[in-house]
């Protein structure tokens, strides 16, 4: 049978979050910059103060947008095969996300990163079986800062035919994202057929800044699939408990979720979750502890709650390099975003608190994501795999090396292949180079980079995409 999924959280317990979040909001409600939201959430009938830019949301009001929401959603290839269904009960891995610097192997030393990096990451991303969709690893610093998300979502179109995971708090960047999805796809809208998903964050607590929200309008109005992912800081933007760390996030996932339903109903959305904590003693946010795998769970449990998909981060950690820590915090991470029935588990390539990248990392994070998805499937016991008649026939002293039974079930995925953990004894291990994972890794991200892009995108849309970024570079007055 497959593991059971991972509850930190009783019915009850789930019930008291979302009553108190309930709460909140009907009291103290968010404040909300945006003249153009303020006007339409009080003409649909929540309580605002113009003056404070406060809003407070009616208990009535935020059931009826939940009833609204759709408990799957499709997302799409680049070429507009169907990638995969989130809330079909499977785990997809998504590669990123939103970092500025790079580790270069060779040396240990990271370096700020360039549009290069991420074509880089793209192909990689693009060949590795557990990345179901490309995040933008990084944002490059070698491009203008305030268009650094077009161009690597311009590196990444070029040279991925998967679906693409982006996040900006700007709504024009939002919106020259959404046209470069129209042309690669040739649709007017992105409405039940988008090769990507937007991810928008409050700023907490319970605040929503006028460039995120106005964001989010454009994104539901779309058509575009609506990561709702608020980052409160334990101590910090959020009470320390993780109780009330919890409640916070989920107050201000709700608000989310009620400003895209009334402004375009049946608008998908994910519950986000990325859990961060922080360490008084050095003044730190972090995300490789324990408690951020607790409520990796906990936000899943209150995702399915609603009946939503749901995102967390992993495999997360909060070392500086390939070592001992960035191990064990990126494999319990991993193990409870999967095993915790999280949708969609988005940062692999990722380490040093979200800051840097590596192309070893992607490489090592995708055979995490590959073991895990292996130890959640559990045991499947049927007459075939009890195996009893090959039993009974080999018999005792036998072999099974060539049993019929033995070459039917080699590929079968019943022992998954593993591309950089050793297996050999240690004379093979010797005579091949004594190389460790990282080095292995190394090797494979030689390999598949030589090979260059295998998905490259026609040249007609290149074109397409580069008239945009040029478009807006204007409008932004930088050109």
């Amino acid at each position: 049978m497959q593991l059971t999924d991972l509850k930190v959280l009783s019915e009850n317990e789930i019930l008291a979050i979302h009553e108190n979040s309930l709460a909140i909001l009907e009291s103290v409600g968010l404040r909300v910059e945006s003249k153009k939201i303020l006007d339409l959430l009080q003409k649909k009938g929540c309580l605002v103060d113009f003056e404070h830019e406060r809003v407070k949301f009616p208990s009535s009001l935020i059931e009826k947008c939940l009833s609204a929401l759709p408990n799957q959603i499709p997302i799409f290839q680049r070429d507009g095969d169907l990638a995969f269904i989130l809330g079909d009960g499977k785990q997809y891995c998504v590669s990123g996300h939103n970092a500025v610097f790079v580790l270069v192997n060779e040396t240990g030393e990271r370096r700020n990163s360039t549009v290069k990096d991420v074509e880089s990451f793209a192909i990689l991303s693009d060949k590795l079986s557990e990345v179901d969709m490309v995040g933008v690893p990084v944002m490059p610093q070698d491009v203008t800062p305030q268009t650094t998300l077009l161009y690597a979502i311009q590196a990444i179109l070029e040279n991925s035919k998967k679906p693409i995971f982006f996040s900006s708090e700007s709504e024009i960047i939002n919106q020259a994202v959404i046209e470069m999805g129209k042309v690669i796809t040739g649709k007017t809208n992105l409405k039940g057929c988008s090769p990507m998903i937007s991810q928008l964050s409050t700023t907490s607590p319970l605040y929503w800044e006028k460039g995120a929200v106005e964001a989010l309008y454009i994104v539901a109005q779309e058509g575009v699939p609506l990561d709702l992912l608020p980052q409160p800081i334990a101590g910090v933007t959020a009470p320390y408990t993780l109780a009330g760390l919890l409640t916070i996030h989920n107050t201000e996932v709700l608000s989310g979720v009620v400003i895209s339903q009334l402004i375009h109903p049946g608008t998908p959305v994910i519950y986000g979750a990325a859990w961060t904590t922080y360490e008084m003693k050095q003044a730190n946010v972090l995300i490789g502890r324990p408690e951020s795998s607790l409520l990796r769970i906990a936000g899943a449990q209150m995702a399915h709650y609603y009946n939503i998909p749901s995102h967390t981060t992993a495999p997360d950690n909060d070392a500086n390099l390939h070592d001992e820590q960035a191990a064990w915090e990126k494999m319990l991470s991993t193990l409870a975003g999967i095993i915790g029935a999280n949708d969609m588990i988005v940062n692999l390539g990722m380490f040093g608190t979200g800051m840097s990248i590596s192309l070893e990392q992607l490489v090592m994070d995708n055979e995490m994501c590959r073991i895990a998805k292996r130890f959640r499937q559990g045991i499947e016991i049927s007459k075939d795999t009890l195996a009893l008649d090959t039993i009974l026939q080999v018999g005792p002293r036998g072999e099974y090396l060539t049993s019929e039974h033995t070459l039917h079930h080699l590929r079968s995925g019943e022992h998954v292949p593993l591309d950089v953990s050793n297996g050999a004894n240690y004379e093979v291990w010797k005579q091949k180079g004594s190389k460790n994972s990282t080095e292995k890794a190394s090797d494979l991200v030689s390999s598949i980079l030589l090979g260059g892009c295998q998905n490259p995108l026609p040249q007609d849309k290149q074109k397409a995409i580069q008239s945009i970024i040029n478009q807006y570079e204007k409008k932004l007055g930088l050109q």
